[in-house]
Order: C-alpha cells, then sequence, then structure tokens
C-alpha cells in the first residue's frame, strides 16, 4: 500500500466533499484500515483529529461564501453540514474569533486553514521490535460493544464500564499471568468498530451470563513490542506498523481477524509496556 498516495487521496476526497457529509469509514477505506486505525494514524501525523480538520477546512471556505456573496446565513450553514446557523455561528465564533455576520459588516481578522499535503519524509530511522507468533484457535471473554459514532470517545467507554465492572473479577478468576485482550475488528466497508475487551477464556467464569465471547481462529501474528505508556504511544505505533512495517516486510495483513491489543494483566494502571498482534499472511507475489 502506498500510504502517502492513499491519505493524499484522502485529503482530496475530503476537498471534493466538503459541502456533503464526509463518512469516516469511506476515508478509512481508502487506506485500507478501520476507522479506528485510521483516525489515530490521522491525529499522530497532522496533530489534529480528522473531524478537527474536516470542521477547520469547512469553516474556511465558509469564510469566502460569506465575504463574497449575500448568500443568508441558514444556507451557508446548511451548506456546510451544520444543522442550524445558531450551531454554525457558534463553531464558526470559536474558530475564527468572531461571529459570521461581523465578516460580513466589519472588517474584521479571520483564519484560513489550507489544505494538507503530504509530502515523503524520513523513515525508519528507530528500530521496531517485533516477533512471529503462530497461535492456535482461542477464546476471548469480555465486554463488547459496537462503535459508530466517535471511534476513541467510543473505545474509551467500552475500557471504562469493563473496569468499573469485571477487572476485579477476571483478576480473582484467571489468575496472573493473562491476557487482557482488546480485539479491534477490521471491517472496511462496514460503519462501525465491533470490540471486545477481556481475557483468553480458559477455564469457567462465573459472570459468563453477562459477558460476550469472541473466538479468535487459528492464526500467524506479527507482534509488536511497545515500550512507553499506552496514551503516549499508541498512534505512533499505528502508524508506524501500518505505513513502515507491512510495506517493507513479506508480510500482508489478514483482514479477515481483528487485530489485538495485548497488556500485562496485573494492573490497570497506566502500562509502559504491551503489545500489538497483527494477523498476517504471507506476502502475494506479483
Amino acid at each position: 500500500m502506498d500510504w502517502l498516495k492513499g491519505m493524499n487521496e484522502v485529503i482530496e476526497y475530503i476537498e471534493k466533499n466538503l459541502t456533503e457529509p464526509i463518512d469516516l469509514q469511506t476515508l478509512a477505506t481508502i487506506l485500507g484500515c478501520s476507522v479506528y486505525e485510521f483516525s489515530r494514524i490521522f491525529s499522530f501525523m497532522t496533530e489534529i483529529s480528522i473531524s478537527e480538520y474536516i470542521r477547520r477546512r469547512r469553516l474556511s471556505q465558509a469564510v469566502f461564501d460569506i465575504q463574497k456573496s449575500d448568500t443568508k446565513m441558514i444556507d451557508i450553514a446548511l451548506k456546510y453540514c451544520y444543522e442550524s446557523p445558531a450551531a454554525f455561528s457558534r463553531a464558526f465564533k470559536e474558530l475564527h474569533g468572531t461571529t459570521p455576520t461581523s465578516v460580513r459588516t466589519s472588517n474584521v481578522s479571520v483564519k484560513t486553514y489550507p489544505p494538507i499535503h503530504f509530502l515523503l519524509s524520513i523513515k525508519g530511522v528507530s528500530d521496531m521490535a517485533f516477533r512471529i507468533e503462530e497461535k492456535e484457535k482461542f477464546e476471548i471473554i469480555g465486554l463488547s460493544g459496537v462503535i459508530s459514532d466517535e471511534v476513541t470517545a467510543g473505545v474509551h467507554t467500552v475500557w471504562y464500564e469493563f473496569y468499573e465492572s469485571y477487572y476485579e473479577q477476571m483478576v480473582q478468576n484467571f489468575q496472573a499471568p493473562y491476557w487482557q485482550v482488546a480485539a479491534y475488528d477490521f471491517h472496511p466497508i462496514k460503519n462501525d468498530l465491533s470490540i471486545i475487551i477481556g481475557a483468553e477464556y480458559k477455564n469457567e467464569f462465573s459472570l459468563k451470563e453477562t459477558l460476550s465471547i469472541k473466538t479468535i481462529p487459528a492464526s500467524s501474528w506479527a507482534v509488536f513490542e511497545i515500550d512507553g505508556c499506552i496514551d503516549g504511544t499508541r498512534d505512533k505505533a499505528y502508524t508506524r506498523i501500518l505505513t513502515e512495517w507491512f510495506p517493507t516486510s513479506h508480510y500482508r495483513r489478514n483482514e479477515d481477524l481483528p487485530n489485538l491489543e495485548v497488556f500485562p494483566g496485573d494492573t490497570q494502571e497506566r502500562i509502559s509496556n504491551w503489545e500489538i498482534w497483527m494477523p498476517i499472511l504471507p506476502k502475494e507475489i506479483v
């Protein structure tokens, strides 16, 4: 996959659809990854979220509509996908520091955010620790959820509920060491993200009836060892795996299986050493 070309295609798609609803799944599909991964990679590479980038581009273009036409504010608001003039005005003032009406009636300063363009950069200077694992079919028991809207916030909600309601029981039931696993299903054409957070299911569990069980088929996995706090390393790790490791390795991603995040099972504090498991297949020879 040519990630440089793909990211620029994403930006081009956004530019052509600023006046239309933009589905994040469509953007992720351009790159061939999940919405969750796309959101993290975009944020890491640009230092803003994809939703914030789209908001800035729409409100930048709205300035020219206000300055160069006598179009009603309600029509401009609807054009750039705001449900009401009030919502448009609030967002506009938050970004530009002034109201849409002031731009039309006064000589005030506003901001512009040009389209991003991704250029070639030097990569691969720092090492990536990984190993290849063969693992038989296994099951994950835990809390599951389907996230359709704000991906990062939705994932955090599932994590929080898991820790509040099930973490202690799982620690007591499975004993250390055990896997605490987050499985993110790869859905390149679906508008949602399926997630389950829990542990590898090896014996009966008293709360089984209130939890979900997900079967992970036997597979080969590329296991990446991540050194550093989760919040500070996750975005960079996914970006490097998908944009640096896969294009130069002898493997391709197995899109039929979810990727896994594996953490130590003896603490719920910020973890400094954890792993990302990517399902792999041999790269096709062309």
